[in-house]
């Protein structure tokens, strides 16, 4: 919501009914009078007369207006809309011959109805208001990309009932419109893990759960006693065992290297927001099952200045505040990758998987990769489209990304 202050601005409609203007009017009446002119002094005075009354109910034109705005939501994807009411009181007896209520918008955000203003910077609409009245204007806004949107100030102009003066005034805002990224379906099994039980089944059986039983097989001498199914061994010939399914859990950082994406001081575009989409598909997927996900990215972000750094957390509102920041994030570098992970490596616990999303991999990331897996960490190299990558060693895992389909499941995900 934003109220507009009550400070103004007033213009007049031409140069004679400035102050020098009416001056000269002035002089004029007077001069009447003293020749006896009582046609011109009439015609001078009613002029006068007019234009104190015109430059009266302009001053007050705006007194005890107020304009509010107010969404359901500051928050959308992609491709969805958002509900806004505009509203305009009049809260005094001196009624509004016509008022202008103006409001720009971000190119990315456009009005959808009505249909006249679907290519309009902004919202215009204009009324005249009785004394103690309301007006309202219900308005769908679409938002088409990626990105965070400080709204412009609420802009009023009224005037008085002859059109010879003008009153302006407008408030800036605080609020601003965050459209989080695109989200794909992920396979998050392909993201190596150091944890051996969890909630999630993998091929690799490395350890068991056994609070997760499958099925049950023939005692084998390596088998540990504990886990002898009794009631199928009475039923059957010879010892049973549990089956226990392989599970893993994931912690997770995630690592958006904006250099990576520079090329001759700036991003391609396509492969930038992919790569930021990547990020909050994996966030997205990691979240809705509960495990701890946590991003980095040394970039600016478009409201502090500073870098993206969340810690991994399965909080209600770790997600939201994931997106947010991607939301944010802009083709403005911050610090160097490895100095960026140094600082944030003494945060993390040992075990946690460090996926790392680079458009264009430097040729330190490998030592880089190599010296935190000695550490205690896994580590997932994703590449984004179709630039070359540094040579990494056979045993640091890493996935290429082209399309949303590459993250490992079929196309069509969902904003």
């Amino acid at each position: 919501m934003s109220a507009l202050n009550p400070a103004g601005h007033t213009q007049a409609a031409g140069a004679l009914l400035t102050a020098p203007g009416t001056a000269v009017l002035g002089a004029v009446l007077v001069l009447a009078i003293w020749f006896s002119q009582t046609g011109m002094a009439m015609l001078a005075g009613l002029f006068l007369s007019m234009v104190g009354l015109a430059r009266l109910w302009c001053r007050l034109s705006l007194a005890g207006v107020q304009a509010e705005r107010r969404f359901g939501s500051l928050r959308s994807f992609p491709g969805e809309t958002l509900a806004c009411t505009l509203s305009l009181a009049n809260r005094k007896p001196l009624p509004l011959p016509w008022v202008q209520l103006e409001w720009a918008l971000p190119p990315e955000i456009r009005p959808q109805a009505p249909e006249a203003e679907a290519d309009s910077p902004g919202v215009r609409r204009s009324a005249a208001l009785l004394g103690y009245r309301r007006m309202f204007w219900k308005i769908n806004l679409a938002t088409a990309r990626r990105g965070f949107y400080p709204l412009g100030p609420l802009a009023l102009t009224a005037g008085d009932m002859f059109g010879l003066f003008t009153r302006s005034r407008r408030e800036p805002s605080s609020e601003a419109i965050i459209v989080f990224p695109r989200i794909y379906p992920v396979d998050i099994r392909k993201i190596p893990t150091l944890y051996p039980m969890g909630d999630f089944q993998t091929p690799r059986r490395l350890d068991q759960d056994p609070s997760r039983p499958i099925g049950v097989r023939d005692y084998r001498s390596t088998d540990n006693l504990k886990f002898i199914h009794w009631k199928a061994t009475a039923r059957g010939r010879g010892l049973k065992v549990k089956q226990a399914a392989a599970t893993t859990a994931y912690q997770v950082a995630l690592f958006l290297d904006m250099e990576s994406f520079l090329a001759d001081g700036a991003p391609a575009a396509e492969e930038f927001e992919l790569g930021i989409s990547v990020a909050a598909s994996i966030a997205a997927a990691l979240a809705e099952r509960g495990s701890p996900v946590g991003l980095y990215a040394n970039t600016r972000l478009a409201d502090t200045g500073l870098p993206a750094e969340i810690p991994p957390g399965a909080d209600r509102g770790r997600l939201a505040g994931i997106l947010e920041a991607l939301a944010k994030v802009t083709a403005a570098p911050g610090s160097a990758l490895a100095g960026f992970v140094e600082r944030q490596q003494r945060e993390l616990a040992a075990g946690t998987t460090l996926v790392f999303i680079s458009g264009r991999p430097g040729q330190t990331l490998p030592l880089l990769l190599s010296g935190l897996s000695l550490s205690g960490f896994k580590t997932l190299l994703i590449t984004i489209g179709e630039n070359d990558e540094a040579r990494m060693p056979d045993h640091l895992p890493r996935l290429r990304v082209r399309r949303p389909e590459d993250l490992g499941l079929p196309a069509g995900g969902r904003r």
